[in-house]
């Protein structure tokens, strides 16, 4: 349907309501109606959203999006907040590492891309527990706390803490600047003193890591 000069794409589906949703990275326009709803339904219910639609089609068009990852020859990954060029290389070799501008990435030629991502995220995985190893005891000791575990694994957030004190940080947190890596240590220490975002954890985060807004803003770039 075209509606009000947008293009929206109608599937009828075997449900009660209608959805609306609109679609990165262009913006596209669906909704899923029941079979009974009638295209005048629809076009009322569209024309009703009309301001909500073309704000987030403007939202979209601001942001950038970041084709999805094949991990092939020539795609660009990060370490450390440095950017590299990937080149597949023969699998002889142990693990992953970088040279110059280049991540050298060592998979078998018929590999899939799975295989090639965890071969990645295992670098990745080496590379943040070598750093966790180097910052752990200024951390403990900054805070005054030691957690009773520290896990890595791929998660929304850039790390948590339990109450059982075991913390888990975010494996993209390899990508980043190793000074992110540090503020999230951090933070997640200081949970095991107030276990919330009070104005008092906010003052610890203040006392143990002055800098945590600035770099806050780094990590969620």
């Amino acid at each position: 349907m075209i509606i009000n000069g947008i293009s929206v794409t109608v599937q009828r589906k075997k449900i009660k309501n209608m959805y609306l949703r609109v679609i990165p990275p262009e913006g596209d326009v669906k909704i899923s109606a029941p079979y009974f709803v009638s295209d005048d339904k629809i076009i009322e219910f569209v024309e009703s959203r009309m301001d909500w639609i073309l704000a987030k089609q403007k939202e979209i068009g601001e942001k950038k999006y970041l084709p999805a990852l094949k991990y092939v020859n020539g795609e660009n990954h990060y370490l450390w907040g440095k950017e590299y060029s990937m080149q597949l290389i023969a699998n002889n070799i142990k693990t992953a590492f970088v040279k110059d501008d280049i991540l050298y990435l060592p998979v078998s030629k018929r590999s899939k891309m799975k295989a090639r991502q965890k071969t990645l995220e295992d670098f990745y995985r080496m590379e943040l527990q070598r750093e966790i190893a180097e910052i752990y005891d200024e951390c403990t000791a900054t805070v005054g706390k030691k957690p009773a575990e520290i896990k890595i694994r791929k998660m929304k957030n850039w790390g948590n803490c339990k109450q059982n004190k075991v913390i888990t940080l975010n494996l993209n947190l390899a990508k980043k600047p190793k000074i992110c890596t540090k503020y999230v240590l951090i933070h997640e220490l200081c949970h095991l003193i107030e276990f919330n975002h009070s104005k008092k954890f906010k003052m610890l985060m203040d006392k143990n890591c002055p800098n945590w807004r600035e770099i806050k803003k780094i990590l969620n770039e």
